[in-house]
């Protein structure tokens, strides 16, 4: 498994991602929403039983993986990201809408190439419009596949050049994949694709 948290620093200003959080997440809340409207509402139909848990990698300031636990309650949901920034927005964001009826929400600052999860241990990765900026995009693929269990899915929504790509770095992986361009139920011009990694076992 090869740790680059070394770059972490670098790799989240990069993208202004450390140092625009605000303005990411104005952003994301506009053009993004209904992509994560759709996210949520295929893991609520995913029919994950009650305890599972699911990943969002990439999650920036937490919007995806909150509606996801708005949905689906009696998930475990959790949410990673490089910048630190990131995370405390995301982390404050689900203090503000804890219920005691509802399985928190956590975040972790993490590197979707070291992941800080068992092997095994996720019952459903998702990742929305991040994959284009992992500096190794095949070291995350791996590591998204160690930490799933055995019978699980990932399901990488970006832009559809890069979900292309990304299916052919899977070369040798023992794991089912299929790239979905453009998004299934969508008009045919839509960028965002989905690409599906199953571990079966």
């Amino acid at each position: 498994m090869t740790a680059l948290h070394h770059h972490t620093h670098n790799r989240a200003n990069m993208y202004g991602l450390a140092c625009h959080a605000r303005h990411y997440e104005r952003w994301a809340g506009v053009f993004a929403r209904p992509l994560y409207r759709r996210v949520a509402a295929d893991v609520a139909a995913a029919g994950l039983p009650p305890g599972a848990t699911v990943l969002d990698v990439g999650t920036g300031p937490g919007a995806l993986p909150l509606l996801i636990a708005a949905q689906s309650p009696d998930l475990s949901v959790s949410g990673v990201d490089l910048s630190a920034e990131m995370i405390a927005r995301a982390t404050a964001a689900a203090e503000l809408r804890a219920t005691p009826d509802r399985s928190p929400v956590s975040f972790q600052i993490a590197d979707v190439a070291d992941l800080p999860f068992e092997d095994g241990s996720v019952d459903l990765v998702v990742s929305t419009i991040s994959m284009h900026h992992w500096a190794d995009p095949a070291a995350g693929l791996r590591e998204i596949l160690r930490v799933l269990r055995p019978g699980a899915s990932a399901w990488i929504y970006d832009v559809r050049t890069t979900t292309r790509r990304a299916g052919s770095m899977t070369s040798g992986m023992d794991v089912e994949v299929r790239v979905e361009n453009p998004l299934p139920g969508t008009w045919r011009l839509n960028p965002i694709g989905r690409l599906v990694l199953h571990r079966d076992n």
